[in-house]
């Protein structure tokens, strides 16, 4: 545009001086026009291309440095080292021009920037999200989602629709009940498309502009779990603490009621109380034990130790109450088998397996215990002849308080041996199962630690 006012202001000065020279002749003889008028055609022509070359270079000059500046932002190349050429080239005039325009492309610059980062930074927490997220058109279709609801939803889930990807009339009616002013939070049972485990979801939909829904499922499972095995810990502690209270307080008032001083009765009651204590003093320790095991807390004192002198350790704490109970107390088991445990501790967990043996093994029974090398672990077995597990026991009897049979659990310990057990063996880096063919067949615990070359 500068250029073209260039070139209009050369054509009207020319004119000008067109209009001058014809003005001019009036005062010129006649005799003298034939050789004034060549002349001053000549002159003016070759004023009219100085004009213009010179106009030329002046637009040229001017545009220049706009031409590189637009360049450079093409490029995304300007710097303030191009910028301070640019205004060194530039004429005097063009240089606030200049430098707004590199101001304002600096700004835009570093609100994408920031736009970009912004966008990274969502997209690294949406990706990274333990929560399910779902955004819903106004079709109820899966617009967007992340790997979270993948997992959950089990598959791929965008294009299609809430209804086919959930099948949950209750989280379709969440969605649908969202209104642009309202936010609308739900705890759904949850059962997935493919009628998987139930999970506990709490289902928060909130409306987006354009008609559109965004649903954040987060998955409270395990929370609703350690809820409902709370209250069974401390419905089942309350059980074992009111048996021995009860007694206690029921010989306290006979106690009170006269029987202290009777010669034979008094004693006795008093030894009956001992009983009791000691049962509720093992109780509050395993609780204990148990506390600390399941906080990680347990102090191990680890150092190699042979596997067949924990196991004849522990069978001859058991060997005067199998006696007593008519029970045969075998040990069968290699020399030289090395581990690398807290032995006070692994006895521990052997002296629990062999007293839950002789507790419901019948007179008349047979407990062995042994331990064998299998590659690199050492397997160490209490087995009976007692009165067995059923399946569907096997896998829930390590847990607190768990009785397979409650009609034998009064007077058969706290329920919390085989608890603390699979938590001591756990700390080693070991595992321990049982294993059962029924009721009425005998029962078999094993405990695999790994081995130590001699």
């Amino acid at each position: 545009m500068t250029r073209h006012l260039a070139w209009l202001t050369v054509l009207l000065v020319g004119g000008t001086a067109l209009a001058m020279l014809l003005a001019s002749l009036v005062f010129v003889p006649i005799e003298r026009w034939e050789s004034y008028v060549p002349i001053a055609a000549i002159v003016g022509a070759l004023g009219l291309i100085l004009a213009g070359i010179a106009v030329e270079a002046a637009g040229d000059r001017l545009v220049r440095p706009m031409r590189r500046l637009v360049r450079s932002i093409e490029e995304d190349a300007i710097g303030d080292q191009s910028l301070h050429e640019l205004v060194r080239q530039a004429p005097t005039e063009m240089a606030p021009l200049l430098y707004g325009l590199h101001v304002t492309h600096a700004r835009l610059k570093r609100t994408l920037d920031q736009i970009e980062q912004d966008r990274a930074e969502m997209s690294a927490l949406f990706e990274h999200m333990a929560d399910s997220v779902l955004v819903l058109d106004s079709d109820e279709r899966i617009v967007l989602s992340n790997p979270a609801a993948a997992r959950v939803l089990n598959g791929p889930l965008a294009g299609r629709s809430l209804a086919e990807v959930t099948r949950d009339a209750e989280l379709v009616d969440l969605a649908r009940s969202v209104t642009h002013s309202n936010t609308e939070v739900r705890l759904i049972e949850f059962f997935g498309s493919d009628n998987s485990a139930r999970r506990w979801i709490q289902a928060v939909a909130t409306p987006l502009p354009e008609n559109r829904r965004l649903l954040v499922l987060q998955d409270i499972s395990e929370l609703r779990r350690a809820e409902a095995a709370r209250r069974d810990f401390v419905a089942n502690v309350s059980h074992e603490l009111r048996t021995p209270v009860a007694a206690l307080k029921a010989l306290v008032e006979t106690l009170e009621q006269g029987a202290i001083d009777d010669p034979v009765e008094g004693p006795n009651f008093l030894h009956r109380m001992h009983i009791e204590v000691d049962g509720l003093a093992q109780l509050v320790s395993e609780l204990l034990d148990l506390a600390r095991a399941e906080a990680g807390r347990l102090e191990l004192r680890l150092a190699p130790c042979r596997a067949d002198e924990l196991l004849r350790e522990a069978a001859a704490r058991a060997e005067p109450s199998a006696r007593q109970a008519d029970l045969r107390l075998d040990v069968c088991t290699p020399d030289e088998l090395w581990v690398c445990a807290d032995s006070r501790r692994m006895g521990q967990v052997l002296s629990n397996l062999l007293s839950n043996a002789a507790k419901f093994t019948p007179a008349g029974g047979r407990i062995e215990t042994g331990a064998r090398r299998l590659g690199d672990r050492v397997e160490l077995w209490v087995t009976d002849t007692g009165v067995g597990i059923e399946p569907e026991h096997l896998a829930r009897v390590f847990e607190r308080f768990y009785k397979t049979d409650p009609s034998r659990a009064a007077g058969t310990g706290t329920g919390l041996g085989l608890a603390i057990a699979k938590h001591l063996v756990l700390a080693h880096g070991g595992q321990i199962w049982a294993e059962s063919a029924g009721h009425g067949r005998g029962a078999t615990f094993r405990v695999a630690l790994p081995a130590l070359n001699a």
